[in-house]
């Protein structure tokens, strides 16, 4: 099945990309996996009553675009840190992705379809096989505030949940998995580093081959530039700007956690600085 030019937002996690994608869908010819989809991710067959569903809330609470709901969907076939090639996009993965996107579209009246997940730095090639005509915005942002958020909302949740911090129902999905498979007597922080590693290396190296439906963002310009900065990427990616947005997409955002690296402790200071050196990503 070919949908009209599919819209992927990639980045790390703590790179920008929730924000830019909020923003992004704001627009009316565009739809996304929300609430209803990943409540029934399991159940491929119940996607085909999403559009009522849809209306129902829009009827009942005046809901007309749902909050962003995509973690459950895209990790129904694979874990977080599988390298995923065209080998992976079976017919059956492709007929439940395929079946869901339809729906999304005529759930919100909409022919373009956006996605946003950071396990997509791992998914190029996957992706790229099962929707040849996709575009694909990459947003990156300083490595010294990404690591440092990403270890933040770590050890945030760790005080919260204790010795159960890797075990369901731990909110940090996947994190468990992520810590076993990169070095369990890790630390935290050296969890994080190895993580956003993984995660920029793989994507640098599978880019090349959509390089011509590529656009790159960076996290600093666009928060003190948003409007235009989406401006930019809807002309890339073929959505038209209307007046609506004029008052639904601020003309900036705000960057004041962009230096929060600095709190850290010495000794993560020192690291950080150092893997920043070294690696250049």
């Amino acid at each position: 099945m070919k949908f009209d030019r599919p819209i992927f937002i990639i980045g790390t996690s703590r790179s920008g990309t929730n924000i830019l994608y909020k923003l992004f869908t704001t627009h009316k010819n565009t739809a996304y996996f929300e609430n209803n989809s990943s409540r029934f991710y399991k159940k491929p067959y119940m996607f085909r009553f999403i559009p009522m569903l849809m209306k129902y809330q829009k009827l009942k609470y005046k809901i007309d675009r749902p909050k962003t709901s995509e973690g459950w969907v895209w990790d129904k076939f694979y874990t977080p840190l599988q390298h995923l090639n065209e080998s992976h996009a079976t017919n059956d993965v492709k007929n439940y992705y395929f079946n869901a996107i339809s729906n999304q579209l005529k759930a919100f009246n909409a022919n373009r379809f956006v996605g946003s997940n950071p396990r997509n730095c791992m998914r190029i090639k996957w992706l790229n096989n099962m929707f040849p005509n996709a575009y694909y915005i990459i947003i990156t942002r300083d490595t010294k505030s990404v690591i440092n958020s990403m270890y933040q909302v770590i050890t945030k949740k760790r005080k919260k949940w204790g010795k159960k911090f890797l075990e369901p129902p731990s909110t940090l999905r996947g994190y468990g998995h992520i810590k076993k498979m990169l070095g369990e007597n890790d630390s935290d922080f050296q969890t994080c580093l190895d993580w956003y590693k993984l995660y920029k290396n793989t994507l640098n190296n599978d880019l090349e081959l959509v390089n011509e439906r590529t656009i790159h963002v960076k996290y600093e310009d666009f928060v003190k530039d948003s409007q235009n900065t989406i401006k930019t990427l809807y002309d890339f990616t073929g959505l038209e700007w209307y007046d609506e947005l004029n008052s639904q997409i601020p003309e900036q955002v705000d960057l004041t956690r962009n230096e929060r690296w600095k709190l850290l402790p010495d000794k993560e200071k020192e690291i950080l600085l150092d893997f920043v050196e070294k690696t250049n990503i």
